[in-house]
């Protein structure tokens, strides 16, 4: 279990000015497969994916009871490398939580901000839990956030609805059915789809096959950044997925590549990103990272009617494309 720098759940710590805020506390049962009702092909996936839904627990009943960004950072700081930034994605969203319900001056730009050099993807992608949690602040939010980045909250949504209601997405339900933030939406989709299925890759598979094809390419993109960012996936996984994605391999490799940037960002890439980006795009995560990081620059409404961030996605799925992918034919 991930341990939290305090005990929340210890009265004591509970004074009159926070009892609202323990109210709002999630116990890190939340995250147990049991609770979810999800299955696994191994205890060792299993107890992985579990402790990553610990990380993003004990992030968010941190800063649910933190006075600043600052005191986030700290209380982070202490929590294993590989599954900090699951911490401060669950930060996000204890962030604006408190500033829905709170007087004080809103911290979420001041955490935005603190998390910006190294784990501001995960810290966008946990405003849309928020979002999901308390859709009368999407606006509020998504204000705060980066332009080009903003689309991650939708992500986050997206996981957020299929980490809960997994039968009710897995029957084409959506809350986000239109514009982009509906594709954005199904990439956090993809997403959850690797804990959903309790990192069993054919289960993941068989459950894409069941959206139609016009949502696929953003599922599996989703997939592809879950399983090079969490890990729980060996070569054989990953090169089953570069297969059976078949059209839309070139959007699994780009999560990949999305995955190995996001890891780079916050330091040097752990051994999976490493395995997925050579066994998919036949480089190391590092160099994959670098090429996402040129694919960005220049951006600047390239075009009025696609958000930069597709366009982003658009050209590393491109320059991925025609290398090492093509051996998937």
């Amino acid at each position: 279990m991930i341990p939290l720098p305090f005990d929340p759940f210890d009265p004591p710590m509970l004074s009159p000015s926070r009892m609202l805020w323990g109210l709002l506390l999630l116990s890190p049962s939340e995250a147990s497969f049991e609770r979810r009702g999800f299955n696994s092909p191994s205890k060792e996936r299993r107890t992985r994916l579990e402790i990553i839904g610990e990380a993003f627990i004990a992030g968010y009943n941190t800063a649910l009871l933190a006075r600043s960004a600052a005191e986030v950072r700290v209380a982070t700081a202490d929590i294993d490398p590989f599954f900090r930034g699951f911490a401060v994605e669950g930060s996000a969203m204890g962030v604006a939580v408190h500033d829905a319900f709170s007087l004080r001056r809103p911290v979420l730009p001041e955490l935005l901000a603190e998390f910006d050099p190294d784990f501001t993807y995960l810290a966008h992608v946990g405003c849309g839990w928020a979002m999901a949690r308390l859709p009368w602040r999407r606006t509020p939010i998504l204000r705060v956030l980066d332009p080009v980045l903003r689309w991650l909250a939708f992500d986050g949504m997206g996981f957020h609805d299929t980490y809960f209601r997994p039968r009710r997405v897995l029957s084409l339900w959506r809350r986000v059915r239109t514009g982009y933030g509906g594709r954005a939406y199904d990439q956090g989709v993809g997403r959850a789809l690797w804990f959903v299925c309790g990192g069993s890759l054919w289960d993941a598979v068989l459950a894409i096959r069941r959206f139609p094809p016009s949502r696929q390419g953003d599922l599996w993109a989703g997939l592809g950044l879950a399983m090079a960012y969490a890990g729980c996936g060996d070569q054989a996984d990953f090169r089953i997925g570069l297969k059976e994605a078949a059209s839309d391999r070139r959007h699994f490799a780009q999560g990949i590549a999305f995955a190995c940037e996001a890891r780079a960002r916050a330091g040097a890439p752990p051994q999976v990103a490493d395995l997925a980006a050579m066994t998919v795009c036949n480089m190391s995560a590092l160099k994959l990272s670098r090429q996402v990081t040129t694919a960005r620059e220049g951006l600047s409404q390239v075009d009025p009617d696609v958000p930069d961030y597709e366009v982003w996605r658009d050209r590393t799925s491109s320059s991925l494309a025609a290398g090492r992918l093509e051996a998937a034919e």
